[in-house]
């Protein structure tokens, strides 16, 4: 009972934030998959579906028909006429015309290349990150990290928590703000193993990119360094999918990973 009342709080947490985002943007697109998602979890029937005809409404509106098309049945398992009525425009968008609908970008399988490589580029994505920070010496702490073979976690973030903790929650706030990339309470979600699978250790372990959630052909992916655009395209192209990210804590990144690999906790 006590860990289910955490559960709520923390997703009680989480709502309010992206209510207040939405009350300011109310076509936030990633702000509406997010409520879109807890909404139910939460027994927000009402809420769940006006949020998945708001978020349908903006897919159309930004010409995205195949996400758009991707909520059909839950709209029409609706019962609010608005989410009814977005349906209807959308079932009728889907009627076979090309110039309408966006043809798919093609995934590729990336070669990652050797994994002293990944290493060497993860430090000093981190490195680059922390010092955007103005956190210098965090910077020249990832950058002094052995490679030692094994998968640990590189962050600058998670780095500032152990030795810059009163620095940690400005530095998130702030880049929440400059990449469009809101907080999310991951401690109130489980890992999307189905995800983690396509994502591979690598990106999971060594990067802290964790699958919370997923809508309809969009994943909603937890990240610790949302600036760095060479591990996003990593990471949608991995998931062959639309991928919506949300910054996280870096305390709860670790925790996700202790979920997914106990085993290794329990014998370090």
């Amino acid at each position: 009972m006590e860990e289910k009342q955490k559960f709520d709080a923390k997703l009680e947490e989480g709502v309010a934030y992206f209510e207040q985002m939405l009350a300011m943007m109310p076509d936030d697109r990633t702000t509406l998959e997010f409520l879109a998602v807890v909404y139910p979890q939460m027994g927000e029937k009402a809420k769940a579906e006006h949020a998945l005809a708001e978020l349908a409404r903006v897919l159309v509106k930004e010409g995205d028909v195949e996400s758009a098309v991707a909520l059909l049945d839950k709209l029409e398992a609706c019962e609010s006429s608005a989410a009814k009525a977005m349906a209807v425009r959308i079932r009728a968008l889907k009627e076979p015309k090309p110039d309408l609908v966006p043809e798919a970008v093609a995934t590729h399988a990336s070669d990652a290349g050797p994994a002293a490589a990944e290493f060497s580029r993860a430090t000093e994505a981190e490195a680059v990150l922390a010092e955007s920070l103005g956190e210098a010496e965090v910077a020249a702490h990832l950058r002094s990290l052995p490679d030692n073979g094994r998968l640990f976690l590189v962050s600058a973030l998670a780095t500032m928590y152990r030795e810059r903790p009163d620095a940690l929650e400005p530095a998130i706030a702030r880049l929440a703000d400059a990449h469009g990339c809101p907080p999310v309470p991951l401690d109130a979600f489980e890992p999307d193993r189905s995800a983690v699978a396509k994502l591979g250790e690598r990106l999971v372990k060594l990067r802290g990119t964790i699958p919370f959630a997923s809508l309809a052909g969009t994943s909603l992916v937890a990240v610790l360094n949302p600036g760095d655009e060479e591990l996003r395209r990593a990471v949608a192209d991995a998931l062959g999918e639309n991928v919506r990210f949300y910054l996280a804590d870096p305390q709860h990144v670790e925790a996700a990973v202790a979920k997914l690999w106990p085993e290794e906790v329990e014998g370090a």
